[in-house]
């Protein structure tokens, strides 16, 4: 008789070497004003400073970097990107009940923990990588810039799929695939450490939220005519 069993903590140190998905955006979970490329890769808002919401396609695995490059500004509006986590599946999200801001709408609505980057410092040709330490701490790093923490608390446990509000004077990313994010580490330093994602099982119950506008403390003015759009 052959046994099949393998030595402990074998079968973890495979998982955390089997290739992962590359990262799209969720193909349906996105906001209103948000144009996916066929790809999934590119994530372009189309018109006004908000609606712009889009999920990862599948969970981020603590201490994985999650990479984009900022493609187009529109310096019309004040405020920029944002990102983060949440503990929303985006096959479960109701995409047209989707706020319009994920600070604070989708946050105060759901298991989601995000943070706005510092004005003006994620330009057209930048690229952002962000990740969640093992701590709860949310990191991101521009270029080969300072590590900025841009919160803490992120609880531990649990899939986060990453999160990311195309707001402001931002109006097109791009996800980023594992070869370039590889090469930018090593060029820039600040490693990835691996670890296996973990898949819930699907409820089958569908997310839905509720919203108004004018309970959002930042909002975008439109450049040199005062209005608020």
């Amino acid at each position: 008789m052959v046994c099949s069993c393998q030595p402990p903590g074998l079968a973890a140190l495979e998982d955390a070497k089997a290739p992962r998905e590359a990262l799209r955006f969720h193909a349906e979970a996105k906001g209103a004003q948000v144009r996916l490329d066929k790809r999934g890769c590119t994530a372009h808002r189309l018109a006004t400073f908000h609606d712009g919401i889009v999920f990862s396609q599948r969970p981020v695995r603590r201490d994985e970097r999650v990479a984009l490059r900022v493609l187009r500004e529109e310096h019309s509006w004040c405020g920029g990107l944002r990102v983060g986590f949440t503990r929303l599946d985006p096959a479960l999200v109701s995409a047209p009940s989707l706020p319009p801001f994920v600070c604070p709408d989708l946050e105060e609505q759901s298991p989601t923990w995000a943070a706005v980057l510092p004005e003006g410092c994620a330009l057209v040709g930048d690229v952002v990588r962000f990740w969640v330490d093992r701590r709860g701490r949310l990191f991101a790093k521009v270029n080969a810039g300072c590590r900025l923490l841009l919160r803490e608390g992120v609880p531990a446990g649990g899939p986060l799929w990453a999160v990311m509000d195309v707001y402001g004077t931002t109006k097109a990313i791009e996800l980023l695939g594992e070869a370039t994010v590889g090469t930018l580490q090593g060029r820039w330093g600040d490693g990835v450490s691996s670890g296996t994602p973990h898949h819930p099982r699907a409820t089958g119950r569908r997310f839905t939220f509720s919203y108004s506008i004018s309970r959002c403390p930042v909002l975008a003015v439109k450049m040199g005519t005062g209005d608020i759009r």
